[in-house]
Parts: C-alpha cells; structure tokens; sequence
C-alpha cells in the first residue's frame, strides 16, 4: 500500500512540478503503449497456435477418414489408435492456447482502452494548467472542448481502473524486493517438486503420466527462472517500483482533478465502496497471497539491496 507521508503534486503545481507531471505522463504513456503491443503480439501468437493445431486435427481427421475405406486390418487398428491418442493431446493443446489468446486479446483491447485515457490526460494538461489554473508556462495554449457526460464518465473509469491496477502492481514490486515474492516462489517451486515425485511414482507407459510430467516441469523451469535475484534483476524491479511510485502520485494528482470536474456536470459516483475496497478488487491472487507473507530479508537480499543502492 501507499505511505501515509507520500509527497503529493499540489492542487496549483508548481513549474518544477508541472514538468515532473509532462514527463512522467510521457513515460506513462509509452508505458502504456508498450504493454498493448506486447499483449498483441502475445494474443496473435496464440491465436496462430491455435490456427496450427487446427490444421493438424483437420490432417488426422482426414487420415481417419481415409482409413475407413478398408477392412479392420491390424495396421489400420494401429493406425487409427495412434491418431485418435495424437488428436486427444491435440484437443487438449488447443484448449490452452485458445484460452491464453481469448484472455490476452481481451487484456489487449482494455489496454487500448486505457493508452487513449493517458493519451488524453497527457494532452489536457497544458489546457488545464493554463486554462484552469492560470499558470504561465510561456507559451499559449488552445482551450479544449468540454467533455460531454458520457466522455467524462469513459475517462473517469479508465483513470479509476488505471490508478487500482497500479496499486497492484506497487505491492507486487514491493513484494519483489522485501523477500515475499521470493517465499511465494519457493512454495510454488515445491509445490511442484511435489507434483513430480508423485507422479514419477506411476507406470512410465502411463499416457497421462507422461503428459503431465511434461507440463509440470514446464512450469518447474519457468519458476526457477522467475526465481533469479541478482542485481540487475533487483536494480530493474526498485526501477518499476519508483516509476510506479511517480505514475500513481499523477494519477492521484488527475483524480481530485476529475472528481471537481464530475462535480460540474451534477456527475455522483455510483460506486460506493472504498478505494481500498476497490484496490482489492482489482488485485490478483499473486499479490492477494503475498500480502498476507511476512517480509523478511534473507542475507543474501540484504547484500543485493546493497549492491543495488550502490549503482543508484
């Protein structure tokens, strides 16, 4: 969660401040833009996965087809056992990527959703410190048509959207570097490790055992790697903690300022939960688990800390 002494952009920001705010909306902005192309590129992959596996059941479905034209011989027996096994993993295959494109095409249009909110307020904010405020920047600035009801309630949804998904992601850098996310992997690594052992336990010739076994160690490589801490993994997460400190200090910043403009339209928000009601729900179940881990530096973290301190 946020600290209570949290340094907040004054409602009239200064110069310094008003730059501070045009470069962390910037960087945001990128931020933002970076990440909907990569969960395109993440969706289109699965996608064509999917689109290949697919090829290869209409293959195997037509090698059946083909060998209903002759008599039940034994290497027609064969043949048709080993394609209908291939096809059943197939199936199975198919399932996974068609629901990992299904999820990352959604991530990816809700984040277009999200880059046209950053878009907007990276744009308006010449506008409302000159216009609003009365700021001398030093340069003029063309006032911006006025929002209408259903315009202000889109970008005010997408900032409250943005501003919870950040929280989320500052308590899962946080958890990064205090020793938490590193109990969390280590029960997932184990967890798996468990997984293995039993079902190394079974028959080698057991389909089911194999496919498993597969994917399990799948999974067992991919959380030894996410286990890496060395200083430059450390050095890249304090990085996104800090530029998640300052994107959520803006967007704090542009709430309050949103909140006065919904008071100019007769606009009441609906929503009557907290905002700490509404952080968690917007929190996974990775960050929900970790917050209830007890941070707890290691040597070994205290001395990558360190180190990190040093190259800062």
């Amino acid at each position: 969660m946020v600290p209570d002494d949290i340094d907040y952009i004054n409602d009239t920001p200064t110069i310094q401040e008003y730059k501070k705010l045009k470069r962390v909306m910037k960087i945001m902005t990128n931020f933002y833009v970076g990440g909907s192309q990569t969960k395109l590129e993440q969706a289109e992959f699965n996608e064509d996965s999917v689109n290949k596996i697919t090829e290869n059941e209409d293959m195997i479905n037509a090698q059946l087809n083909s060998l209903k034209t002759f008599p039940i011989h034994p290497k027609r027996r064969e043949y048709e056992t080993e394609l209908t096994e291939e096809l059943e993993k197939l199936v199975h295959e198919k399932k996974k990527y068609s629901k990992k494109g299904t999820e990352f095409r959604q991530l990816y249009e809700w984040s277009n959703g999200i880059v046209k909110v950053t878009k907007w307020l990276e744009d308006g904010l010449d506008d409302y410190c000159v216009n609003h405020l009365k700021m001398d920047l030093g340069f003029e600035v063309t006032p911006r048509p006025q929002l209408s009801k259903e315009d202000y309630s889109s970008y005010k949804q997408g900032l409250d959207e943005i501003t919870y998904n950040l929280q989320e992601s500052q308590d899962f850098f946080s958890a990064s570097l205090d020793g938490r996310l590193r109990q969390y992997h280590t029960i997932e690594k184990n967890l798996i490790i468990a997984q293995i052992e039993t079902l190394s336990k079974f028959p080698e010739a057991n389909p089911r055992r194999a496919q498993i076994l597969f994917e399990m160690e799948q999974d067992l490589e991919y959380v030894t790697k996410n286990m890496v801490e060395d200083p430059a993994a450390m050095a890249k997460r304090q990085k996104m903690l800090d530029m998640h400190s300052d994107f959520f200090k803006v967007l704090r910043w542009y709430r309050e300022k949103m909140k006065a403009l919904g008071d100019e339209y007769g606009i009441v928000d609906q929503d009557k939960r907290s905002d700490e009601e509404k952080i968690k729900g917007a929190m996974s179940s990775q960050v929900e688990f970790m917050a209830n881990l007890t941070p707890e530096n290691t040597p070994e973290l205290e001395e990558l800390k360190k180190l990190n301190l040093e190259q800062h």
